[in-house]
């Protein structure tokens, strides 16, 4: 326990992370075009080891931008801690890469909310920010909120599905491609999902009603629990498109049928690659 009386809890970066590229993926805009591919290299390895690092020029437009792979996580985290970054005299803007695989709909949605399905009947709020603390350290951002849904006609009961409330966006970022899919209590069969949460506007791309629809699908098919997502999915209860994700089934907390139905669609954002 620390001085005020907070549980404290020891970070140690993830092993799995090692192995895992898209966490360690960084996209950098802004760049100079005079910029060699051996500028950029050795301007980012002052952070830590370069696993790899590419330079995209657009001859169309003229455009540029790249791409730089850490050998550790935690390096490219304590890249983004010190930002601004400036090379040959311009700013660059440097972020988290988004996976091109990632079919949830929100993976280019800038936010500090993350959404989590499949939660099981065991887990608690701070089972989850326990969790999430150990894993990703309060050096890249705190846990401010963890907020698991209960069923109305049963308030202690777990009805499936929640909320993360990260400090910071580069931690939700961290979050959504580090715990995209994890298990959270090892003695469970169930894994947990983790996205980012949809605005409460229904904002964040021009697929967000499709995915309404898909949870409303799901809604259909998923019983009680269904029907919640389906809500959530619709934008009745105040987070849009969720359905895309997860919709359906959230009754047996089982990862929604629906997943990725209206993902990609991403080469108009920056940051996926």
């Amino acid at each position: 326990m620390s001085e005020n009386g907070t549980e404290e809890y020891v970070y140690t970066c993830p092993a799995e992370f090692a192995s895992n590229e898209a966490i360690r993926k960084l996209y950098v805009a802004g760049l100079n075009k005079a910029t060699t591919d051996d500028e950029f290299k050795e301007f980012f390895s002052e952070f830590g080891a370069v696993a790899d690092s590419i330079i995209i020029r657009k001859e169309k437009d003229g455009k540029q931008f790249g791409f730089v792979t850490f050998e550790n996580c935690d390096d490219l985290d304590e890249c983004l801690l010190k930002r601004p970054h400036t090379l040959k005299d311009n700013e660059l803007t440097v972020k988290r890469a988004v996976p091109k695989d990632d079919q949830t709909g929100t993976a280019t949605i800038k936010t500090k909310k993350l959404f989590i399905a499949n939660v099981t009947p065991d887990l608690t709020d701070e089972i989850v920010k326990k969790y999430l603390t150990e894993r990703h350290g309060s050096k890249y951002g705190t846990i401010d909120k963890v907020t698991l849904l209960k069923k109305k006609e049963e308030p202690t009961v777990n009805r499936g599905f929640g909320f993360v409330e990260c400090s910071s966006e580069d931690l939700a970022d961290r979050i959504s491609i580090g715990e995209k899919e994890c298990k959270i209590d090892e003695k469970s069969t169930k894994k947990q999902f983790f996205k980012k949460a949809a605005p409460q506007d229904g904002a964040g791309g021009g697929r967000g009603g499709r995915g309404g629809r898909g949870g409303r699908g799901g809604a259909m098919r998923g019983g009680r629990g269904g029907y919640a997502a389906g809500q959530y999915a619709a934008g009745g209860g105040g987070y849009g498109g969720y359905g895309g994700g997860y919709g359906g089934g959230y009754g047996d907390w089982s990862y929604g049928g629906g997943y990725g139905a209206y993902g990609g669609g991403y080469g108009g954002y920056g940051g996926a690659y």
